[in-house]
């Protein structure tokens, strides 16, 4: 995915490169993660390097500008991005075109994809940090979202802050998690129950992503009994040099660089890496899981003094494609689920 497409300020853009640099300690690979957005170009400084090799990122995933010249700001959570980002920056801009129900191109979008708490924690304390850089972020600055993409709870967070303009409404339901699995060291784990019994490590979402990491903790309670998930769980490889917390980052990048050769997350992700890098990647689908799944809802939010045409246009082009994407993209179909329901705050 890129480094970053953003109209980023050159000294911005130092301060948090350097910073991220300063701190790497890992000698680990950089990624060559799927890219989404316009070419920008990448961000460089003095020496020639243009991202913080090591880290699982150089940045959280920014796409787009955050100079307040974006028509459409999506704020969302990261782990559906695979179908997302074609969705708002192809898709959409052609919809627009097509239809002349909106003037928006690639290079009118941001969205912010990050874990749910994350997205939270910005939109209630008025900003993100990144190093000694900051990000402010609030109803009269130029970055704030029009659409937030979230869970329950996280929408319930926001709606106590009065930041949502309405009552969210379910898009999409993904199917649980999966395995990420190294394609030479794990080639025996072919389903839940070889994983469950190998005594291999693996990587899952850290205690800072609270709400992923409940979601499988409880899948293999429900899955196990508490006794035998707490035994799995002492084979966690807690952490390790460049992590992030996001896991939609860092448990790709653990399994590519042997940090361990297996990652829980959740199945359309694992299936997409897997896809991205196949010389080194399987997916594992863990049907058991799929009960466990949880959903994805969309709200407009109470953004002050800007024109709602882009976001209207874009939630009636997401309920016209979401069906069909997400279902492309791994996840539930929508008769499965209650598709377009709103939720109870």
């Amino acid at each position: 995915m890129n480094i970053l497409f953003c109209r980023l300020s050159t000294c911005l853009a130092a301060a948090v490169v350097g910073v991220l640099l300063t701190n790497n300690e890992s000698v680990a690979e950089p990624l060559d993660w799927p890219v989404y957005g316009p070419e920008l170009g990448h961000l460089r400084i003095d020496n020639g390097i243009d991202r913080g090799d090591g880290l699982t990122n150089s940045l959280p995933d920014i796409v787009g500008p955050i100079d307040g010249s974006a028509k459409l700001t999506i704020f969302t959570e990261g782990n559906h991005y695979p179908v997302l980002l074609p969705l708002a920056l192809e898709a959409f801009p052609e919809y627009c075109a097509s239809t002349g129900r909106c003037d928006v191109t690639p290079r009118d979008i941001t969205v912010v994809t990050l874990p749910q708490v994350m997205i939270v924690a910005g939109l209630q304390s008025g900003g993100f940090r990144f190093g000694n850089a900051q990000l402010p972020v609030g109803q009269n600055t130029p970055v704030f979202p029009d659409l937030v993409m979230l869970g329950q709870r996280p929408m319930e967070r926001l709606n106590e802050q009065d930041l949502l303009a309405e009552n969210p409404r379910v898009f999409a339901r993904h199917r649980g998690m999966g395995l990420l699995i190294d394609r030479e060291v794990g080639q025996d784990i072919t389903d839940f129950a070889s994983f469950i019994s190998s005594d291999l490590p693996f990587v899952i979402a850290t205690t800072r992503e609270a709400g992923a990491r409940n979601q499988y903790l409880a899948t293999m309670n429900a899955l196990l009994g508490e006794e035998q998930a707490t035994s799995v769980i002492e084979r966690e490889v807690p952490d390790f040099p460049g992590r992030m917390a996001i896991q939609h980052r860092d448990i790709p990048y653990a399994v590519m660089n042997d940090i361990a050769p297996i990652g829980l997350i959740f199945g359309h992700l694992a299936d997409f890496y897997a896809d991205h890098w196949p010389e080194h990647l399987a997916f594992v689908e863990i049907p058991e899981a799929m009960p466990f799944g949880t959903e994805i809802a969309v709200a407009k939010t109470n953004r002050l003094n800007r024109d709602p045409a882009a976001a209207d246009a874009f939630l009636e082009f997401l309920f016209e494609e979401a069906p069909s994407a997400y279902l492309t993209g791994g996840f539930t179909a929508a008769e499965e689920f209650d598709f377009g329901r709103e939720l109870d705050l």
